[in-house]
Order: C-alpha cells, then structure tokens, then sequence
C-alpha cells in the first residue's frame, strides 16, 4: 500500500474522464496482453494415424493402359514398314 499511497499524487490532478481514459487504455492493454498469449498457446489438432482422402485419392499404377500398347505398336509399324 506504502508504494500506491508514493505515487498516487501522480493521478491526483486527473479530472473524471481523464481517468477513464486512462483506465481504459490499461485494460485495453490488458485484453491486447491476454489475447496474445492465448494465441501464443494455440497449437494445430494432431492426429494420430495417418488418414487418406477418399474423395481425391487415387491408386497409384505402373502397369502402361491397353490403348498406349495400341498406340505404340501402330507407331512402330508405320516407322519400320
């Protein structure tokens, strides 16, 4: 109390809404303060096994389609005939 009672002659020549003003940029301050560390404490969800999407996932093939066969054997005879 002995150091609020020290330099509470600073906010003793404040008129009413100079007070406020003041108040509420403390809080203001607060709240930016407060809202930074709960940013600070958000982390992505994690999950725990690996998961595909169904919607886009397609297997992957080596195998060459029937039609590039068809394709290729057309262009190697007409090139060597």
């Amino acid at each position: 109390m002995k150091t609020i009672r020290k330099y509470s002659f600073l906010f003793k020549d404040l008129n009413q809404d100079e007070k406020q003003i003041l108040g509420g940029a403390i809080v203001a301050v607060l709240g930016m303060l407060f809202l930074m560390w709960l940013t600070s404490t958000n982390t992505y969800p994690m999950l725990d096994a690996k998961t595909r999407d169904h919607q886009t996932y397609q297997k992957q093939s080596y195998e060459l389609k029937p039609s590039f066969d068809k394709y290729m054997n057309h262009v190697y005879n007409d090139k060597f005939k």
